[in-house]
């Protein structure tokens, strides 16, 4: 959705709707899966160098667990949305779409636990990377220590 930033009034220009989930653009193998349509309630304000958003954002996700790699439902809810764009010179528009769909991807979890977004549920792998980062003696290697041949030098 094209906006021409001489269209926003002083006072800003509300806007409310719906992008399908396909905005997103990514491959069905992503950790991050768009499972509906994603709606915005929104404000734009423009100054000389910038144009401010505040509103709403809202969509539902699944999230692969970073730990147990299973998806888990996520609602992407963010009811304070704020984000702003840095205009370049001679600017006359943008895409609506675009900043939507830039700001959910960067604000959804980076590294998502499945038991950190669903309260009550246990990760069933937790226990294993628990175990693991638990241990005081340091992984093995087969591999020759690469600084040995620093120290031959001197």
């Amino acid at each position: 959705m094209e906006i021409f930033i001489s269209d926003i009034p002083v006072e800003g220009l509300h806007h409310s709707g719906e992008f399908p989930a396909s905005i997103f653009e990514l491959s069905p193998d992503d950790s991050i899966r768009p499972m509906g349509k994603v709606s915005y309630d929104i404000t734009m304000y423009a100054f000389e160098e910038l144009v401010a958003f505040s509103g709403k954002l809202k969509g539902p996700f699944q999230l692969q667990c970073s730990t147990c790699l299973e998806y888990v439902d996520f609602l992407a809810d963010y009811p304070e949305w704020t984000s702003d764009l840095d205009l370049e010179e001679g600017q006359k528009s943008f895409d609506l779409k675009e900043i939507i769909r830039e700001d959910f991807l960067l604000n959804l979890p980076s590294y998502a636990r499945c038991d950190e977004l669903i309260e009550g549920r246990e990760c069933p792998k937790a226990n294993d990377v628990e175990a693991i980062e638990g241990t005081t003696e340091p992984p093995t290697s087969e591999r020759p220590d690469v600084w040995d041949a620093l120290d031959d030098l001197s």
